[in-house]
This record gives structure tokens, sequence and C-alpha cells, in this order.
């Protein structure tokens, strides 16, 4: 197996607005920091779009698209980033003009749900083009005046409009704000669709639709913790920073509220062995990131100087062979047929939740779920994570104890997140609850941490052909290690005390 390319991207922060017809940019000379009065610049611009038949792409907030004229004509896909900030990344044109290049679409894969893409529309742009630059010419932000024709099927009628957007270079958010004032001043206000494509196919997306109760509660959190599950995928695929933990994270909170409430529900419990599997598969991709960070940041505890940079080249070596395996391990389960599976399940529990068939079917008579089905749910959750710490107070032995602790841990996990779940029922009880998980899940986190770590320190001292020098200092961070989890363990009871008092309230 090769291993998957590094796909590069670059950030966008970026605002767009709507104008009328024939309306134009006030004057943009004075702003703060801009040097001279912007020239105008004339670009004729083309951009093909592709989707799937539902629009996967579009809902999502993605769009995929390849564009001919302008600075960076290519195949480009954009991907949500925050608040006004995208991430946007670019393949040059190739010979190919209807097929969208296979990287792109292998990066897209989950989101589509594995579906071919067509062509969903095409749309001409003529764009006036300026540049604010400061006194030394550096550009601080680009500001575009687009006249769009958008147009569906060949030969149909293009939908016509004018939008402005400003794009950031080397300036800050306050000429974004700054330029935004002026636009206003003007009578130009923000564009009610995040992108063109959106307001081309608006029409053809499906309407929000709200669902009352608790099934509205959980499909709605469902749904958000998917959504953020297909965009971790997608940095998981371009190797980008945090992408594992983000999505391991949307996997835990999915399976904890399939858990607590999956009995409260009548849902499937098949799916939280489905959502386990692919945890376990981006497991040792993230372990091992975190835990090279961490044992690198203890490096510096050792006393002698001249063993850091024996004992640094010790840790990379080990880290770097198993990440690289584990990153090959984690989008191999990304790719197969089982993980397309999951995702469909999921749609599929989502859908069910909104249309009110969950749990219903042959000889299974419906019951209408009360809030205070999932207060109890949550309470009986809340007695298991209490039997768990007991236990680990009362180990035998340190092994014994650790086991007990980890569990402990996953259990108070699964709770945090069902709470997460209860939020729109209890929002100031649910809020206080989860201030006091927050610092009762970090204790367990430094504890299991330590624990990891000492597994991989022993396992580096266990390797040949090394410096007695290096094993020596590896030693002495095992030792830290160690303290560390007691540490922790010594505040376990107490924490956990803490943090079920403030979740009480929310089944009493």
């Amino acid at each position: 197996m090769t291993m998957p390319p590094r796909i590069d991207a670059v950030q966008e922060s970026e605002r767009k607005y709507t104008a009328g017809d024939g309306q134009q940019l006030p004057d943009l000379s004075d702003l703060p920091g801009v040097g001279g009065h912007p020239e105008p610049e004339l670009q004729q611009l083309s951009a093909r779009y592709y989707d799937t038949d539902d629009l996967r792409l579009l809902r999502a907030g993605i769009t995929l698209r390849r564009r001919e004229g302008g600075h960076d004509a290519g195949w480009h896909t954009k991907l949500p980033a925050g608040t006004d900030t995208r991430t946007e990344v670019r393949f040059p044109l190739g010979a190919d003009t209807d097929r969208p290049p296979a990287e792109l679409l292998a990066l897209l894969r989950g989101v589509r749900r594995a579906r071919p893409v067509a062509l969903a529309a095409v749309l001409d742009t003529q764009r006036w083009r300026h540049r604010l630059i400061d006194e030394e010419g550096r550009g601080l932000a680009e500001i575009v005046v687009d006249d769009v024709a958008a147009t569906r099927e060949e030969g149909s009628e293009p939908q016509r409009w004018r939008e402005i957007e400003v794009e950031l270079a080397s300036g800050g958010t306050e000429l974004l704000d700054a330029v935004e004032e002026r636009l206003i001043a003007a009578g130009i206000e923000r564009a009610p669709s995040p992108s063109k494509l959106h307001r081309a196919l608006a029409d053809l997306l499906p309407a929000e639709e709200q669902v009352p109760g608790p099934a509205g509660h959980l499909r709605d959190y469902l749904r958000g913790e998917l959504r953020t599950l297909e965009l971790a995928e997608i940095g998981v695929r371009r190797d980008a920073p945090d992408a594992v933990h983000s999505m391991r994270k949307a996997l835990r909170r999915i399976r904890s509220a399939l858990q607590t409430y999956a009995g409260t529900f009548a849902i499937d419990d098949g799916l939280v062995e489905e959502l386990r599997w692919t945890g376990r598969k981006l497991s040792p991709s993230r372990d091992l990131e975190v835990q090279w960070e961490r044992i690198v940041g203890r490096i510096e505890e050792v006393p002698v100087v001249a063993q850091r940079e024996a004992i640094r080249a010790r840790v990379d070596e080990y880290f770097s062979a198993r990440s690289d395996a584990a990153r090959l391990e984690a989008v191999a389960a990304l790719d197969s047929d089982r993980y397309a599976a999951l995702l469909e399940a999921l749609d599929a529990l989502i859908d069910g939740l909104a249309a009110g068939t969950v749990g219903s079917g042959p000889g299974r008579e419906r019951r209408q779920v009360r809030p205070k089905d999932l207060d109890r749910a949550l309470a009986r959750l809340a007695k298991k994570v209490s039997r768990r710490v007991r236990h680990a107070g009362e180990a035998a032995t340190h092994a014994e104890r650790d086991e007990l602790v980890h569990r402990a841990r996953k259990g108070a996990k699964r709770m945090r997140y069902a709470i997460e779940v209860l939020r729109p029922l209890h929002r100031k009880r649910a809020e206080r609850a989860l201030d006091h998980f927050d610092d009762f899940q970090d204790l367990l986190g430094e504890f299991q941490d330590s624990v990891v770590a000492r597994e991989h320190l022993l396992d580096m001292v266990s390797e040949q052909d090394h410096t007695a020098e290096s094993s020596f200092g590896l030693g002495i961070v095992y030792q830290r290690e160690l303290e560390a989890g007691e540490e922790q363990v010594a505040q376990l009871e107490r924490a956990w005390k803490r943090a079920r008092r403030a979740a009480k309230p929310l089944w009493k």
C-alpha cells in the first residue's frame, strides 16, 4: 500500500455582498493602511461546477469546479473553515475538461457517499478586480465586482446578478470591517447565499425541517456531528493538523448518544459497533500524534542538556515510522465499503428520526418518547460511572487500577456527550454540568496519556542498538510520567463527585 498524497491547500478569508444592476464600488482610497486608489483590472472567468445528483457537496457547503481565466485557473475544491473563511484545494487544469482529478474525488469520497459527480451548473463571470495595497506596494486585500451569468442546462436561460467579494491578502479583519462599513453606507448588503453556486441552485436544495420533541433534539445533534465527521474526514485525507482528533471526537459523540439513548428510541445498536470499529482504525494515528508531542515536551525535563539531543533523535525515529503506518491504515479504512455503509446507515437514522419511523416496524408498537425518558437514561449512565470510579479506588494492583480508570474515562465521555444532547431541554443546568465534566475529563485524559506514554517509553527502551545515554534519559522521562499519573488518580474520586453533583439536577 502506497502512502496517500499530502494535499496542499490555501486559506481564504472573504465576504460576499449583493449589488444592484449598475451599482458600483464606493471610494476606497482612504481606507486604513491603504495607499492610493485601487486601479481595476478586467477578467473573464468561466467555471464548471460538479456535484452529485442530490447535491451532497453543496448541502455540505463544499464546491468542486473547473475554472478558466484569471490568475488562479484550475480545478478547485472549497471547504468550510469557519466564519468568512474557507480552505481551497487547487489542482492544475490538465487536458481532461469534464472529469475532476481523481485526487479531488478521493478527497470528497465520504461527503459524496462515493456517488459519481456530474456537471451541475456553468457560471460565466465578468470581473472587475481591484487590489488594495499599502504604501510599500504589498497586497492587503482584493475587491472584485462580478457580473454573473449562471446556466444549469445547455440552452437554458441564464440567471444573472451582480455581487461584490472582498478577500483578504495580508490585511487584517479590521480592513474587512472598514470595507464593509463603506459598502453598507453605499447601500450594498451582505449576500444571503454563501457561494455563487448556492445562489444558482438554491431552489433545488431541500427546505430545513424542524422536528419537535426529544427525537428532534437527537436528530439535530446527530446531524451536526455527522457534518463535522464529513469535514474532518477530508482533513484526515489531506493529513491536516488535528483532523484525526476532530474525526474521532465526532465518532465518539455519535456513538455515545446512541449508546445512551438507543433503548429509549429503539435504535439498532449495530451502528455502535461500526462507529467503534472506525474509531479504532483512526486511534493509532491520533494516539501517536499526541504521544510524540507529549514525550518531546518531557525531554526538556531531562537534567543533562547533552542527553536531550540523543533522546530526541531516538523518539523521532520511533514515532515517525509508526505514524506513517498508522496513516495508511486510517485512510484505507475511510476508503472501505464498511465505512461507506456506516455513513449511509447514519443518513437513514437521521432521516428516520425526522420522519418518526425510527423504532417502528412489524410487531412493534411505536411509543412517544418524552423528555424524562432521556433524563432517566442519563441517570442510569451516571450510576455505571460511579461504580467504575469506586472499583478503581479498590483495585489490588496498578495494572488493574489503570484499566478501571480507563473504563471510568470512557463512561464519563459517554455521559458528557449524552448531556450535550439534553442541552436544548435543560440549557443552564446542562451548561453547568458540562463545565464540571470538562474538568473531570481533563484529569482522566491526563492520566490515560501518562499510561500510554509509559508503554511507548518501555518499547523504546527495549529496542536494540541504542546508546545507554539515551536509555537512561528515557528512564527519567518514564519516572516523570509515572508521577504525573499518580497525581491525577489521587484526585479521581473527589473530581467525580463534583461532576456527578453538577449533573444530578438533570434527572432529579
